[in-house]
């Protein structure tokens, strides 16, 4: 049974709320402060028979811990992004092969969205986590070959949808004037 103390920790809330928020609204975007303060004391609850006596500085070290979790997080958001641009062979200069990756990358994007759970799990683990294939096999709890097979199946639906994204017709490649034979709706 939970053994927790609620009113203790309403107490532990009450008194340390605006000393972790202001600690941590020094340290990230405003938006993210209230988040992470959540995490935080989300944290305290579960170990709440662990507090030590100094809790204000305990607290702090959890919320130091949280806000580089989020960091992270963060981070690979932007490394998936890389690979996944890098996969569909977004890399190219100059302002019009900007504006190019950029088409590129949200077609990635909305293919990667698009495709069915265990592939998109499966790309992720790859792509995201930079596990290698025996790594996810032990994570899925298949065999390396299967896993394998499966992610060369994965990428190639993955390049597949990504295409047809591409070939998509978009309002930003429809010509802007509309002629006598190109009204006829």
């Amino acid at each position: 049974m939970d053994d927790r103390d609620a009113d203790a920790f309403r107490a532990l809330y009450r008194r340390h709320y605006r000393s972790v928020c202001r600690f941590l609204s020094t340290r990230t975007a405003p938006d993210h402060v209230e988040d992470l303060a959540a995490e935080t004391f989300l944290v305290a609850w579960r170990r709440a028979g662990s507090v030590p006596d100094m809790q204000l500085p305990w607290l702090l070290n959890v919320a130091t811990k949280c806000l580089a979790n989020h960091r992270r997080g963060g981070e690979r958001r932007e490394a998936l992004t890389e690979r996944l641009g890098r996969a569909a062979r977004l890399d190219s200069p100059g302002v019009e092969a900007d504006a190019e990756r950029r088409r590129q990358q949200r077609a990635v994007i909305a293919a990667l969205a698009a495709l069915h759970e265990h592939d998109r799990e499966l790309l992720l683990l790859y792509l995201w986590d930079d596990l290698r294939p025996r790594e996810i096999a032990v994570v899925l709890e298949l065999s390396a070959l299967v896993v394998r097979a499966r992610l060369s199946r994965a990428r190639r639906r993955l390049q597949n949808a990504v295409d047809a994204e591409l070939d998509a017709p978009s309002l930003s490649r429809r010509p802007m004037s509309l002629t006598a034979e190109g009204s006829n709706s």
